[in-house]
């Protein structure tokens, strides 16, 4: 199968018009021609995904994060951004990423889904993040450790106090910028990358505020397997796709 079939795919689910303006998804390096037996979907678009990649004979690299998001000054072989392009092509491996055109679309949608819950609907202006009921309604240290075990997370943060956890929002990712939205809608928001003053504001508006991670997103690597599965006649592995933070 040619990667550009794959890539007409990926885009029948997750367009291009989908994504932010700022965002650099789609095609990041390769040959569109290039015979593809064997995808690897990983999280994050870096030199040990790629190596691994390589190493289990994959000529097609599909990731969330963009290796394209940072501006190329120069294309530097010593350079982490020139070793990468380099290594891809020098190894005929095709790179792709979905990033915001799948989190518009799929990514806070399996997030939220996997608490159990119903009643889905858009929770921000922007159309990104998930709000719904829980099909069970929990008190606040129940549904902590609920998030904890859904999630697989080994450490996270949160703040804020409520009784009962009913309704909930979703935002996979650096969200915490859509705070401001869902006061008074929800009674716990389930995000990324939060800073001190959001803890705060938290506080202030007597919201349950959970820092998941970024790398909660990396739920997207089964479902997107799932995905494609269904439409691609190569075989299709999961990358480790590691934390960056390292905890103790």
């Amino acid at each position: 199968m040619l990667a550009k079939d794959i890539i007409t795919i990926m885009e029948k689910y997750y367009p291009l018009s989908k994504q932010e303006e700022w965002d650099k998804c789609g095609l990041q390096i390769g040959d569109t021609h290039t015979d593809v037996q064997k995808v690897m979907i990983s999280l994050n678009a870096d030199i040990p995904t790629l190596d691994e990649a390589i190493e289990k004979g994959c000529q097609m690299l599909i990731t969330h994060h963009p290796f394209l998001l940072d501006p190329i000054v120069n294309i530097d072989r010593d350079d982490f951004m020139g070793e990468f392009i380099f290594k891809a092509i020098e190894n005929h491996v095709v790179v792709y990423s979905s990033h915001t055109a799948l989190d518009n679309v799929s990514m806070n949608r399996w997030l939220i889904e996997a608490l159990g819950v119903h009643d889905l609907q858009v929770a921000d202006q922007s159309g990104i993040s998930q709000m719904a009921t829980l099909n069970k309604a929990m008190p606040m240290d129940e549904f902590i450790d609920h998030v904890e075990q859904t999630y697989h997370l080994e450490h996270f943060k949160y703040a804020g106090q409520v009784d009962t956890v009913r309704k909930i929002a979703v935002c996979g990712g650096s969200g915490a910028g859509f705070m401001d939205e869902i006061y008074g809608k929800v009674d716990a928001y389930l995000t990324g990358d939060t800073k001190y003053h959001q803890a705060k504001a938290a506080i202030d508006h007597h919201l349950l505020l959970i820092d998941i991670n970024h790398h909660a997103e990396n739920i997207m690597i089964e479902k997107l397997k799932e995905l494609l599965e269904k439409e691609l006649d190569v075989e299709i592995i999961a990358g480790s796709s590691p934390d960056y933070y390292m905890y103790r």
